[in-house]
Protein backbone atom coordinates (compact mmCIF):
# COMPACT_ATOMS: atom_id res chain seq x y z
CA UNK A 1 0.00 0.00 0.00
CA UNK A 2 1.44 3.36 -1.05
CA UNK A 3 0.40 6.97 -0.58
CA UNK A 4 0.84 10.31 -2.34
CA UNK A 5 1.55 13.87 -1.32
CA UNK A 6 1.06 16.41 -4.09
CA UNK A 7 2.89 19.63 -3.26
CA UNK A 8 2.56 22.94 -5.06
CA UNK A 9 5.95 24.45 -5.92
CA UNK A 10 5.64 28.10 -6.94
CA UNK A 11 8.78 29.96 -7.96
CA UNK A 12 10.84 27.42 -6.04
CA UNK A 13 8.75 27.69 -2.85
CA UNK A 14 6.75 24.73 -1.48
CA UNK A 15 3.21 25.64 -0.37
CA UNK A 16 1.82 24.30 2.92
CA UNK A 17 4.80 22.02 3.52
CA UNK A 18 4.01 21.83 7.25
CA UNK A 19 0.60 20.31 6.55
CA UNK A 20 1.95 17.85 3.98
CA UNK A 21 4.56 16.64 6.48
CA UNK A 22 1.94 16.39 9.22
CA UNK A 23 -0.41 14.30 7.06
CA UNK A 24 2.37 12.01 5.80
CA UNK A 25 3.57 11.43 9.39
CA UNK A 26 0.05 10.51 10.53
CA UNK A 27 -0.34 8.19 7.53
CA UNK A 28 2.96 6.41 8.22
CA UNK A 29 2.06 5.90 11.87
CA UNK A 30 -1.47 4.68 11.14
CA UNK A 31 -0.55 2.20 8.41
CA UNK A 32 3.02 1.17 9.24
CA UNK A 33 3.41 1.96 12.93
CA UNK A 34 6.35 4.22 12.07
CA UNK A 35 6.88 7.56 13.78
CA UNK A 36 8.77 9.61 11.22
CA UNK A 37 9.04 12.94 9.47
CA UNK A 38 9.70 12.18 5.82
CA UNK A 39 12.50 14.27 4.22
CA UNK A 40 10.34 16.19 1.74
CA UNK A 41 12.59 19.21 2.26
CA UNK A 42 15.54 17.27 0.78
CA UNK A 43 13.60 16.67 -2.44
CA UNK A 44 12.48 20.29 -2.58
CA UNK A 45 16.04 21.51 -2.16
CA UNK A 46 17.16 19.19 -4.97
CA UNK A 47 14.61 20.49 -7.48
CA UNK A 48 14.48 24.16 -6.39
CA UNK A 49 17.20 25.53 -8.69
CA UNK A 50 15.76 23.87 -11.80
CA UNK A 51 12.12 24.71 -10.97
CA UNK A 52 12.36 28.25 -9.60
CA UNK A 53 10.03 29.97 -12.06
CA UNK A 54 6.37 29.14 -12.49
CA UNK A 55 4.09 26.61 -10.83
CA UNK A 56 4.99 22.92 -10.61
CA UNK A 57 3.28 19.83 -9.26
CA UNK A 58 5.57 17.74 -7.05
CA UNK A 59 4.17 14.25 -6.53
CA UNK A 60 5.85 12.19 -3.80
CA UNK A 61 5.07 8.47 -3.48
CA UNK A 62 5.75 6.90 -0.09
CA UNK A 63 5.00 3.98 2.17
CA UNK A 64 6.98 3.91 5.43
CA UNK A 65 9.61 5.89 3.54
CA UNK A 66 9.83 7.91 0.30
CA UNK A 67 9.91 5.60 -2.72
CA UNK A 68 10.12 8.09 -5.60
CA UNK A 69 8.84 11.42 -6.86
CA UNK A 70 7.93 13.24 -10.07
CA UNK A 71 7.69 16.93 -10.85
CA UNK A 72 5.90 18.53 -13.78
CA UNK A 73 4.61 21.89 -14.91
CA UNK A 74 1.17 22.42 -13.45
CA UNK A 75 -1.77 22.41 -15.84
CA UNK A 76 -5.05 23.04 -14.01
CA UNK A 77 -7.98 20.80 -14.82
CA UNK A 78 -10.83 22.79 -16.37
CA UNK A 79 -14.15 21.89 -14.73
CA UNK A 80 -17.34 23.53 -15.95
CA UNK A 81 -19.88 20.81 -15.13
CA UNK A 82 -20.31 18.22 -12.39
CA UNK A 83 -22.53 15.16 -12.08
CA UNK A 84 -23.90 14.08 -8.72
CA UNK A 85 -23.14 10.40 -8.07
CA UNK A 86 -23.77 8.04 -5.15
CA UNK A 87 -20.44 7.02 -3.63
CA UNK A 88 -21.87 3.99 -1.83
CA UNK A 89 -19.44 2.81 0.86
CA UNK A 90 -16.35 4.47 -0.63
CA UNK A 91 -13.53 5.21 1.80
CA UNK A 92 -10.71 7.59 0.82
CA UNK A 93 -9.74 8.90 4.25
CA UNK A 94 -6.05 8.63 3.33
CA UNK A 95 -4.45 9.83 0.10
CA UNK A 96 -3.88 6.41 -1.42
CA UNK A 97 -1.89 5.99 -4.61
CA UNK A 98 -4.55 3.50 -5.70
CA UNK A 99 -7.45 5.64 -6.91
CA UNK A 100 -9.49 2.80 -8.41
CA UNK A 101 -12.62 3.40 -6.26
CA UNK A 102 -12.61 7.10 -7.23
CA UNK A 103 -11.96 6.32 -10.87
CA UNK A 104 -14.90 3.91 -10.97
CA UNK A 105 -17.17 6.70 -9.75
CA UNK A 106 -15.60 9.14 -12.21
CA UNK A 107 -16.54 6.77 -15.03
CA UNK A 108 -20.19 7.63 -14.22
CA UNK A 109 -19.75 11.32 -15.11
CA UNK A 110 -21.20 11.00 -18.63
CA UNK A 111 -20.77 14.27 -20.51
CA UNK A 112 -19.79 16.19 -17.36
CA UNK A 113 -16.22 17.14 -16.49
CA UNK A 114 -16.20 15.63 -13.01
CA UNK A 115 -18.45 14.43 -10.19
CA UNK A 116 -19.79 15.40 -6.78
CA UNK A 117 -19.72 12.30 -4.57
CA UNK A 118 -22.66 11.78 -2.22
CA UNK A 119 -22.30 9.41 0.72
CA UNK A 120 -25.28 8.52 2.93
CA UNK A 121 -27.10 11.57 1.55
CA UNK A 122 -24.29 14.00 2.39
CA UNK A 123 -22.04 15.95 0.03
CA UNK A 124 -18.37 14.96 0.19
CA UNK A 125 -15.80 15.77 -2.53
CA UNK A 126 -15.17 15.60 -6.26
CA UNK A 127 -12.88 12.91 -7.68
CA UNK A 128 -9.83 15.15 -7.14
CA UNK A 129 -10.76 18.01 -4.84
CA UNK A 130 -12.58 19.20 -1.77
CA UNK A 131 -15.53 21.55 -2.17
CA UNK A 132 -16.29 25.05 -0.95
CA UNK A 133 -19.80 26.51 -1.19
CA UNK A 134 -20.69 30.19 -1.11
CA UNK A 135 -23.85 31.41 0.62
CA UNK A 136 -24.27 35.18 0.67
CA UNK A 137 -20.80 36.29 1.79
CA UNK A 138 -19.84 33.15 3.69
CA UNK A 139 -17.85 30.13 2.51
CA UNK A 140 -18.53 26.59 3.75
CA UNK A 141 -16.93 23.19 3.21
CA UNK A 142 -18.77 19.91 3.89
CA UNK A 143 -18.10 18.31 7.26
CA UNK A 144 -18.73 14.97 5.46
CA UNK A 145 -15.56 15.14 3.31
CA UNK A 146 -13.84 11.97 2.07
CA UNK A 147 -10.27 13.30 2.33
CA UNK A 148 -9.24 16.11 4.65
CA UNK A 149 -7.24 17.91 1.97
CA UNK A 150 -4.29 20.20 2.62
CA UNK A 151 -5.88 23.36 1.18
CA UNK A 152 -9.09 22.58 3.09
CA UNK A 153 -7.11 22.32 6.35
CA UNK A 154 -5.26 25.57 5.64
CA UNK A 155 -8.40 27.57 4.84
CA UNK A 156 -10.15 26.23 7.95
CA UNK A 157 -7.17 27.03 10.20
CA UNK A 158 -6.94 30.52 8.70
CA UNK A 159 -10.67 31.10 9.31
CA UNK A 160 -11.41 31.70 5.62
CA UNK A 161 -13.98 28.90 5.39
CA UNK A 162 -16.19 27.07 7.89
CA UNK A 163 -17.31 23.45 8.15
CA UNK A 164 -20.99 22.72 7.64
CA UNK A 165 -23.18 19.66 7.21
CA UNK A 166 -24.37 19.82 3.60
CA UNK A 167 -26.93 17.35 2.24
CA UNK A 168 -27.58 16.68 -1.42
CA UNK A 169 -30.90 18.53 -1.27
CA UNK A 170 -29.09 21.62 0.07
CA UNK A 171 -27.00 22.13 -3.05
CA UNK A 172 -29.42 24.52 -4.77
CA UNK A 173 -29.19 26.92 -1.80
CA UNK A 174 -25.64 27.93 -2.71
CA UNK A 175 -24.68 30.52 -5.29
CA UNK A 176 -21.29 29.06 -6.23
CA UNK A 177 -19.29 25.92 -5.67
CA UNK A 178 -15.49 26.02 -5.77
CA UNK A 179 -13.04 23.17 -6.16
CA UNK A 180 -9.95 23.24 -3.92
CA UNK A 181 -6.91 21.05 -3.51
CA UNK A 182 -3.22 21.52 -2.75
CA UNK A 183 -2.71 22.95 -6.25
CA UNK A 184 -5.97 24.85 -6.64
CA UNK A 185 -7.28 27.89 -4.77
CA UNK A 186 -10.98 28.53 -4.25
CA UNK A 187 -10.69 31.81 -6.16
CA UNK A 188 -10.74 29.77 -9.40
CA UNK A 189 -12.22 26.53 -10.61
CA UNK A 190 -15.92 26.95 -9.92
CA UNK A 191 -18.28 25.27 -12.32
CA UNK A 192 -21.27 26.41 -14.33
CA UNK A 193 -23.54 23.39 -14.36
CA UNK A 194 -24.53 20.43 -12.23
CA UNK A 195 -26.63 17.39 -13.04
CA UNK A 196 -27.89 14.58 -10.85
CA UNK A 197 -27.20 10.95 -11.60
Amino acid sequence: MRFIETIKIENGIAHNLDLHLERASKTCFHHFGVRTVLPFDKIINEIRSSHNEGIYKLRIIYAGKIEHYTIEKYQPKIVKSLKIVDGGNIDYSFKYEDRLPLNKLLDLRGDCDDIIIIKDGFVTDTSFSNLVFSLEEQLFTPSSFLLNGIKRQRLLRDGKIKEKEIKMEDLNKYSNIFLINSMLDYSIGYFDAMTSG
